[in-house]
């Protein structure tokens, strides 16, 4: 599926949607993996005619692969400039920017999540945290893949805190992250009236333990949770 050109920064995968072909720039810092393709084939079913926020968005695979879906409108926020460039270019080359917006800032403060009025507004909000904490062993990677992985620049409790103030009463937030975290990711949702509703747990082989998990939480609802392998 990878299409390389002849520099690094115009490497762009192409997903072919039947009707229409879409190129997702990506670099060697700004790419995306398994798990992310995994996070926005679960969130499909809630995005149809939906307004969507995507939170550490990243190059953008997750709003490329909810565009099949038709929702209304989805907002990609992003901390780092040269993947804002990046989406910024598969926004403009593939003419979709009626439908994805990005918003460059950090989702710790309040005013970028003040866009267009939308604060407990949102039907569906996405997000692919980072996995490990701070000084959790040695970080691997460019600077900007560490920030991806390591809480250097938002937190888990931080993704969920934005989500939980964008969200609508009975809106829905769906995260993918590492299984030794899940008891941890449980409690931060319900902390913010977040009620997890669903959890697939990944794993490689039938005979594996889960490696990642994607939860779905409804805000405001009662408990009460579907448990899933994959």
């Amino acid at each position: 599926m990878t299409v390389n050109d002849m520099s690094i920064m115009n490497e762009y995968e192409v997903f072919d949607f039947g009707q229409a072909k879409l190129k997702l720039h990506i670099s060697k810092e700004h790419r995306f993996g398994t798990d992310s393709l995994l996070l926005g084939d679960f969130a499909k079913s809630s995005a149809v005619n939906k307004t969507v926020v995507d939170l550490c968005s990243g190059c953008g695979i997750i709003p490329i692969t909810l565009l099949p879906v038709r929702p209304k409108k989805i907002y990609a926020v992003e901390i780092n400039k040269e993947a804002v460039k990046l989406l910024e270019r598969s926004i403009s080359e593939n003419k979709i920017s009626d439908k994805i917006e990005v918003i460059h800032g950090d989702l710790r403060l309040p005013e970028t999540l003040d866009f267009s009025g939308n604060t407990e507004s949102i039907d569906l909000v996405t997000a692919n945290p980072p996995y490990f904490v701070r000084e959790s062993g040695f970080e691997r990677g460019e600077e900007s893949q560490k920030i991806a992985r390591y809480e250097r620049e938002c937190t888990l409790s931080d993704v969920v805190a934005a989500a939980a103030k964008l969200l609508k009463f009975g809106g829905v937030l769906k995260m993918c992250m590492t299984a030794p975290r899940l008891a941890e990711c449980i409690a931060i949702m319900q902390k913010y009236k977040i009620e997890p509703k669903e959890i697939v747990f990944i794993r490689a082989k039938a005979t594996d333990t889960a490696r990642l998990f994607l939860i779905s939480g409804k805000k405001g609802a009662k408990s009460g949770v579907i448990v899933k392998w994959r």
